[in-house]
């Protein structure tokens, strides 16, 4: 293994925009000694390859290259998750760490105790991450190797987690710049159902309600900075969205019953012409918003 690095050979299974981000961000800084990569579409994997993400493309679990591996990022789809490891478990080496970048936490606590008895150990060096990072682009192409510097990182570990192999991956993520919290899955869960899950819901939310106008396609030609900066995040994968929304729907359901509230109170002020009412909500509203921006 070379000076600094972290791991030896490591199998990024995902290689869009954050799969792709922390490959380019352990090459980049030496954490790593070969990249291999991974991706159900093929074409995706050979453009992370063509693009320098990856040291070299597998076919898939059985190519024999799997069980020379010590560390796997899994970058996608958390609901695919369950599927991609019982393909390629038997193949891992059993001492080979794993991490993801999902989004949401509590499902895959419960994915792992459905696998456990097929796989013992898995939830002992299973790290489950979170780099709160990405954009509205997606795929290959939108990777870059300072992604997750300065970015918040949450890690949930569980009971059963391998304490030197979580401080392998607490180390892994440092180095390339984040910041490190760490809370359980549900408190997890509950907080991005707010402050990430929710934002997003509502911005796809208002396209949809905009392009359903008669009118919508014209209105949206003269929109304007409000426009652009509320609608950047409903450009994000449809399929990743949709994954995250239905694995965490209790505190996303839970979190849009208090919005629902909050627009119908809106909404009667205005109807009543409540002047009163309306601005102490915007007020409350923009004065928690400007200090937020400031700290």
């Amino acid at each position: 293994m070379a000076k600094g690095a972290i791991f030896n050979r490591m199998l990024a299974i995902g290689v869009g925009l954050i799969g792709g981000s922390i490959c380019l961000a352990a090459k980049k800084k030496g954490l790593v000694g070969h990249v291999l990569g991974y991706s159900r579409k093929l074409e995706t994997a050979h453009e992370a390859l063509r693009l320098g993400i990856v040291d070299e493309c597998i076919a898939g679990p059985g190519d024999s290259n799997v069980r020379n591996v010590d560390v796997v990022v899994l970058s996608i789809p958390v609901r695919q998750y369950k599927q991609v490891l019982t393909q390629f478990l038997p193949s891992l080496p059993p001492n080979c760490l794993i991490f993801d970048a999902g989004s949401t936490k509590s499902d895959v606590a419960v994915m792992l105790d459905e696998l456990e008895p097929q796989f013992p150990g898995l939830k002992a060096r299973f790290v489950l991450a979170h780099p709160i990072a990405g954009g509205e682009s997606h795929g290959p192409a939108a990777a870059v190797a300072d992604l997750f510097e300065g970015r918040n990182c949450v890690l949930c570990p569980l009971p059963q987690t391998n304490p030197a192999g979580l401080k392998k991956v607490e180390n892994f993520w440092a180095a390339i710049g984040a910041k490190l919290s760490t809370m359980n899955a549900m408190d997890h869960d509950e907080m991005f159902g707010a402050v990430s899950h929710l934002p997003h819901l509502l911005a796809f939310s208002y396209v949809a309600s905009v392009l359903g106008h008669p009118k919508g396609a014209e209105f949206m030609k003269e929109g304007g900075a409000g426009y652009r900066d509320f609608t950047r995040i409903a450009a994000s994968s449809p399929e990743m969205w949709a994954d995250i929304f239905q694995n965490n729907s209790a505190a996303l359901l839970s979190m849009l019953s208090g919005f629902e509230s909050n627009i119908a109170s809106l909404r009667k002020a205005i109807e009543g012409n409540d002047r009163a009412t309306l601005e102490r909500i915007l007020a409350q509203a923009s004065e928690y918003r400007s200090h937020w921006k400031q700290n």
